[in-house]
């Protein structure tokens, strides 16, 4: 009930997302999306994952859209006649997406997933021995996927620099300093005496 709840929370924040006119919403129900997955997944019991989900996207990448978004001026628009022209393309490729998915879930289509049926024989050697979620994920992380993961970072820096770039002025009245032309003036030129 809590799994149906939550997941019909998400799609409906998800939706909102898109359609909201006010950037600024938008960036809130894009937390909520943050929020409700993040719970998904402590539900599911990947907790490192669900803690990851709150603390990278809600805590950085969520407040830094936000202070983008409220610093740069954003002009509200109105839904225009064009934007409906492309509803029923968005429904039809989202009915493919689903149509999709539901045959790629198919046992008999995909025929080299294991069979759904539960297994009698339990090898409780591997339950005991087995690794955490934490220990998984660091091994598989540093080890296969340490390429990705370095691009990942330097994404996030791409995306750090540009919203400081978005964010200064650069006007004509700002006053500048010439550090060469301060080194070369001489002590004669630069102090005197006021009466």
């Amino acid at each position: 009930m809590l799994f149906s709840f939550l997941s019909f929370l998400l799609v409906f924040s998800a939706i909102l997302v898109i359609s909201a006119q006010n950037p600024v919403h938008s960036v809130f129900f894009l937390v909520l999306v943050f929020f409700t997955s993040a719970f998904l997944l402590f539900l599911l019991e990947v907790e490192f994952v669900s803690l990851l989900f709150v603390l990278v996207y809600v805590g950085a990448i969520a407040v830094l859209f936000l202070f983008v978004v409220m610093m740069l001026d954003i002009k509200i628009t109105k839904y225009e006649k064009d934007l409906l022209f492309y509803i029923p393309i968005g429904g039809f490729l989202g009915v493919i997406f689903f149509l999709e998915v539901f045959l790629s879930l198919q046992e008999n289509l995909v025929p080299f997933l294991p069979s759904s049926g539960r297994e009698i024989y339990t090898d409780w050697l591997s339950v005991i021995d087995s690794l955490t979620n934490l220990n998984v994920l660091g091994q598989i992380l540093y080890t296969y996927y340490f390429f990705y993961f370095l691009i990942a970072g330097i994404i996030l820096l791409l995306a750090m620099v540009g919203a400081i770039v978005l964010t200064l002025n650069f006007t004509q009245k700002a006053k500048h300093q010439f550090v060469f032309r301060q080194i070369l003036r001489e002590k004669k030129n630069s102090m005197y005496l006021v009466k």
